[in-house]
């Protein structure tokens, strides 16, 4: 069998942080199908081509100790998101920020106002009104709000990644960080971290310089990890492309050489997630519990991906088990070296 090109083979990323999925995962997954149906996202396309991507499994892996109900309201929310995502990136607005803009500003109201009356056939519409009255239902009006505040920070990386395919010069490495902490919908997930769990944070703990940190250390993992993950899939679309490794690429680097420093970047990263996180989680019962849930969510959003056909892995258990390196890179001990991001190095 032939040796893939450098750069070419799959990456093992160092994440030496548990992994578990829900039991009912099977369960969730048919419940999606059938959520689809009664909103309408059934109709639209593509619908099939994404649930054959198992977004309950991600839900699943991402909760794997929460109440069911709660595992299929999160992979209700992730169908819908990437319905919305891929019309981003594929449809006639996708290189249109203005219409961009009229669109998600409308979805983004309809999500706080569940009752306004805005474009009532939309699916779209239509579902995003029934994810905000059942987290509302579930975790109450302050769940409903972390949704909804969510989502305001996720469409404005959508707006990004929109003005972006049309923009002269590709972003710099820095700004392109900025923005992919929040361009993953990462932001989505973290009230089901919270609420799903039970997990009361006080004010104080939540705003916490190291969970804060924390929180967007998972973002960049995330984040570093699609991206290094997806690539050889993505990279044969057509457009603009904005992902690290090709943002590497563009400034000099050959593929081996963007896809070492990429996961070099993640190495640094984890280490400094792992240390952070250890001395959060020793401060409180509640920041213990949150520091947990971040650290499922890292490693079950990177199993997914592993596994769904999505970006075309589909490992096995077997396989699944050594997808990950045991070790961090040489060097992984230093600061990332993105000026704006150094604070997470803080003594805190």
């Amino acid at each position: 069998m032939s040796t893939p090109p450098a750069g070419r083979a799959r990456p093992r990323l160092f994440c030496p942080l548990p992994g578990a999925i829900h039991p009912d995962h099977r369960q969730v997954d048919a419940g999606i199908r059938q959520w689809a149906r009664g909103t309408g996202l059934a109709a639209l396309p593509g619908h099939e081509a994404l649930l054959s991507h198992r977004m309950g499994e991600l839900a699943a892996r991402v909760l794997p100790q929460a109440d069911r109900e709660a595992v299929q309201l999160l992979a209700d929310l992730v169908l819908w998101l990437f319905h919305v995502d891929d019309d981003c990136e594929d449809g006639p607005l996708s290189a249109r920020p203005a219409g961009m803009a009229e669109r998600l500003s409308r979805l983004l109201y309809a999500a706080e106002h569940p009752a306004a009356p805005l474009l009532p056939r939309d699916p779209v519409f239509a579902a995003v009104r029934d994810l905000r009255r059942r987290t509302d239902a579930l975790f109450g009006p302050v769940g409903g709000a972390g949704l909804v505040h969510s989502l305001r920070v996720y469409f404005l990386s959508l707006l990004w990644e929109t003005g972006q395919r049309t923009a002269p010069e590709c972003p710099g490495m820095e700004q392109y960080a900025l923005m992919r902490l929040h361009s993953g919908a990462v932001d989505t997930f973290l009230p089901f971290l919270e609420h799903a769990h039970g997990i009361a944070l006080a004010p104080a703990e939540r705003h916490d310089p190291r969970l804060e940190a924390l929180t967007e250390m998972a973002a960049f993992l995330i984040g570093w990890a699609n991206d290094l993950l997806s690539y050889r899939k993505e990279s044969t679309r057509r457009g603009r492309r904005l992902d690290v490794v090709t943002l590497l690429r563009r400034n000099g680097a050959d593929l081996g050489e963007a896809v070492e420093t990429a996961v070099g970047q993640y190495d640094r990263v984890m280490c400094r997630f792992l240390e952070l996180g250890e001395r959060a989680a020793a401060a409180a019962p509640g920041p213990g519990r949150y520091v947990a849930a971040l650290y499922r969510f890292v490693r079950g959003a990177a199993e997914w991906e592993l596994t769904s056909p999505r970006y075309g892995h589909r490992l096995g258990p077997r396989q699944l088990a050594g997808a990950f390196r045991d070790r961090p890179g040489p060097g992984a001990v230093r600061p990332l070296g993105i000026p704006a991001l150094e604070w997470w190095w803080d003594t805190f």
